[in-house]
């Protein structure tokens, strides 16, 4: 990070209420209904809102506040201060402050930012603390979709303006979850919508369901990628928690399932559809990954839906 480019601290500056804001802020009463309802308490919105060229914004808060704090500039620029450090935060990029932690952030002088600013809390919240405490940039690309997310910003204020029915704040809840994916798992993000990631442990798992009626082995795979066979399974297992053989296997299981109940094919039909010239090899295959064979899981499917 070049310091020289640390917008200053100001020494006083406006909290809020800028022209063509929209905030919403949830009251002790409602955030106690939230902690309560057990389909949203461990993931859950306290505050939200959009900052629209934010000239003069400013905030110092000595001992933080009970939930983390993600702000997402879309334009212009700002200044983050947390643990003594300053980061720049330039468009499209995010950053969360983690709570209970000391900070001051404030926009800049000459290029203010416009942000859309969440506080979210919940047990679950946690569990994300290895994207907290510094600046990401996501990569203005076609592939990007910054504008579904900021999309899903809207539609969790728009359903919170509408009124604090039970309904409305269970939709605001459940979205968080969707905008904070599109933050912490971008890669995934954007191939949900068709982009080809560069990574190379998407591109193995693309070519993987490009080639799911066929056997293929893990060399075919690393030969794709242009990897040895060594780091790939390295690199997939940090990314995925699996092999890729076995992340392949899984694929075409899901893909049994699907050709199982939506195609109503049978089970030798499917076998040989997946590449498996032995029916009974498949269902061996079948039983150790969905935890049934073809045949039970097709009865108990069928009573399901009767």
């Amino acid at each position: 990070m070049n310091e020289k480019r640390i917008n200053a601290e100001p020494v006083t500056g406006k909290m809020d209420s800028f022209f063509g804001d929209r905030s919403i802020v949830m009251s002790a009463k409602i955030l106690h209904k939230i902690k309560a309802n057990p389909l949203i308490k461990d993931l859950y919105v306290t505050d939200i809102g959009f900052y629209p060229y934010a000239l003069h914004h400013y905030r110092r808060r000595e001992s933080g506040i009970h939930e983390n704090i993600l702000i997402y500039c879309i334009s212009g620029n700002g200044t983050i201060q947390i643990h003594g450090q300053s980061y720049l935060i330039e468009p499209n990029s995010y950053f969360v402050i983690p709570a209970h932690q000391h900070h001051i952030y404030w926009a800049s002088e000459n290029d203010p930012w416009s942000i859309y600013w969440i506080h979210f809390g919940g047990a679950k919240s946690h569990r994300f603390e290895k994207f907290f405490g510094l600046p990401i940039p996501i990569k203005t690309v076609t592939s990007s979709r910054v504008d579904d997310r900021i999309n899903l910003f809207n539609e969790i204020l728009t359903s919170l303006e509408l009124g604090f029915s039970q309904e409305n704040i269970e939709f605001a809840n459940l979205s968080l979850n969707s905008l904070l994916a599109s933050f912490f798992f971008v890669e995934t993000y954007q191939a949900s919508k068709g982009y080809h990631s560069k990574n190379p442990v998407d591109q193995a798992i693309f070519f993987m369901q490009e080639n799911l009626n066929k056997s293929i082995k893990n060399q075919d795979i690393a030969n794709h990628v242009q990897l040895s066979e060594s780091h790939l399974s390295k690199i997939f297992r940090n990314r995925t928690g699996s092999s890729p053989f076995d992340y392949f296997i899984n694929l075409k299981m899901q893909e049994a399932i699907r050709l199982l109940t939506n195609k109503s094919m049978r089970i030798k039909e499917v076998a040989f559809t997946l590449g498996y010239e032995d029916p009974f090899y498949f269902s061996r295959l079948f039983k150790k990954h969905i935890g049934v064979n073809p045949t039970s899981f097709l009865k108990t499917s069928k009573r399901k839906t009767e």
